[in-house]
């Protein structure tokens, strides 16, 4: 499979030599020995921050070439705006990158909603409920649903958002990601972990 995402012989701080490669359609695993280059990565990655050495590519091209909404990320707190509703969280970057579509958004965040285990007068109330009240739980849903009504080509997800998690709900979590790569607009995941935290997939690193 061709490379989406790559990182070629990449210093940034106390980062040298990183090189992977993320094809289309794959989730991965990264670890970082610390939470500081945890972080680096994911700025590296979704590009707010530039190589000190090396290249980062998408598509074989630089990252400032990418078309917009084609890099996403799902930080572990949901990284929500207070004052607006889960419905104005959710959709916001849609509207930004240009890839609203009034005629199906809803029935798309309704799909990806019932994978995250909301339905019904539950997931109304969820998505009108002002993001400032919303549970630390709740946030963290928000930010991943945000992420995966975006559908970018490549999804980069902080793996402290399964922390504090019941295994179940987590469970869902990595399906819905499971799901995103395997769907018809594809993409891959890179989730970015500390040291060994505990994550829902068993079965790739």
């Amino acid at each position: 499979m061709a490379a989406t995402l790559q990182f070629s012989g990449v210093n940034c701080d106390r980062i040298v030599g990183l090189s992977f490669a993320l094809a289309a359609g794959e989730i991965r695993v990264l670890r970082a020995g610390t939470k500081e280059e945890k972080f680096a990565v994911i700025e590296l990655a979704i590009g707010e921050r530039i190589a000190e050495a090396g290249t980062v590519a998408l598509n074989g091209a630089p990252l400032d070439a990418a078309p917009h909404g084609s890099l996403g990320w799902v930080p572990d707190n949901g990284g929500l705006i207070s004052n607006l509703k889960t419905w104005e969280n959710v959709t916001l970057p849609l509207w930004y990158h240009g890839k609203r579509r009034a005629a199906d958004t809803e029935g798309r965040i309704a799909e990806w909603l019932a994978r995250l285990g909301l339905e019904g007068e539950a997931a109304e109330r969820f998505m009108a409920s002002p993001s400032g009240l919303l549970t630390k739980l709740e946030r963290k849903r928000a930010g991943l649903l945000r992420g995966l009504v975006l559908a970018p080509q490549v999804l980069v997800v902080d793996a402290a958002l399964f922390d504090g998690v019941a295994q179940d709900i987590k469970a869902a979590w990595a399906a819905a990601l499971d799901a995103l790569v395997r769907g018809a607009e594809g993409g891959s995941v890179l989730v970015v972990a500390e040291g060994s935290a505990a994550l829902p997939w068993t079965n790739i690193e």
